[in-house]
């Protein structure tokens, strides 16, 4: 397959008629793809992907509303500023784009730190947020006895102040080598290549090597715990509809933390959605489309929205 046609095939996997366009946010942009009209249904991913990892579920979920699918701040085809990418910096960035748009009544679909980012902005915007659909996220801190050793270990080498700079930045190797491991089946040429390409260069990769060393695992950093904490609150007292799917094994979404989210989070149904490690956009996205779709159909119904 040449590599025009790989790229009109790449900007035809969310559907006909999609719109691309760049939201100015701040110093920067976000890439945003979007479909519809209505109220927006907002998905937001995580490191190291972008609104790619969306694409099949974007498509089957088209009719519900006026479906958005940005690509977070040094990812994908958005913007690579030279900052600092801690969690508040990229939260900044995130919060902007809500405000370019004027989003309200909305339904945020989350995953990984897009979890974290919609989860914060949520809490500090309750009267904006319809329903909350979430999966593999960044919620809280992990204990290290519940995740791979493999991983706590690669982690604790890309915590290291040149070494993860050598690994991630110069090397590509998260890219290359960790990344594919996410997957219980080897991710297809072609999606690897679209995710791979986004990072051309050392330092387009600032935000891909921030992520797993935000990533708070028992404890550390504690920036990062303190800032997943300022969702709490609301996560555990709003009625607002919320949806956990499981995949199995899964990640990030361990035994123990179903367990907190089955006690501590107000109106919030759990169901198991299938085989699939923490990408599960690109393993069940049959599933989670018709799974989540479904409880969209319900909840609007029953909650009147």
């Amino acid at each position: 397959m040449s590599t025009s046609t790989v790229q009109h095939t790449q900007e035809e996997s969310f559907g006909p008629d999609v719109k691309r366009h760049d939201v100015p946010v701040l110093d920067s942009h976000l890439h945003t793809v979007e479909h519809g009209t209505g109220d927006p249904v907002v998905f937001l991913h995580g490191n190291p992907t972008s609104s790619y990892l969306w694409r099949n579920i974007f498509r089957d979920l088209t009719g519900r509303g006026r479906l958005l699918a940005p690509d977070l701040i040094g990812y994908g085809r958005s913007g690579k500023p030279d900052i600092d990418y801690t969690l508040d910096n990229q939260q900044r960035y995130v919060d902007a784009w809500f405000d370019a748009l004027d989003l309200r009544n909305v339904t945020l679909v989350l995953q990984d730190y897009g979890a974290a980012f919609g989860l914060n902005w949520a809490s500090r915007h309750p009267d904006r947020v319809k329903a909350v659909a979430f999966f593999e996220p960044v919620i809280r801190s992990v204990d290290s006895a519940a995740l791979p050793a493999e991983f706590i270990a690669t982690r604790a080498r890309l915590r290291q102040v040149g070494v993860g700079e050598r690994f991630v930045l110069e090397e590509n190797r998260f890219m290359t080598e960790l990344f594919p491991w996410f997957f219980l089946k080897p991710l297809g040429a072609d999606a690897l290549k679209e995710y791979q390409s986004a990072f051309p260069a050392p330092d387009s990769r600032k935000a891909v090597l921030a992520g797993p060393r935000n990533l708070p695992v028992d404890g550390e950093p504690a920036t990062s715990v303190v800032f997943l904490e300022l969702a709490m609150e609301w996560l555990g007292s709003s009625p607002t509809p919320k949806l956990l799917l499981t995949f199995n094994p899964g990640f990030l979404m361990t035994d123990a933390l179903v367990r907190w989210s089955r006690e501590t989070i107000r109106n919030l149904e759990i169901v198991e959605a299938g085989e699939g490690i923490h990408f599960v956009q690109e393993e069940r996205p049959e599933a989670i489309a018709r799974l989540v779709g479904d409880w969209l159909d319900r909840v609007w119904a029953v909650e009147g929205l």
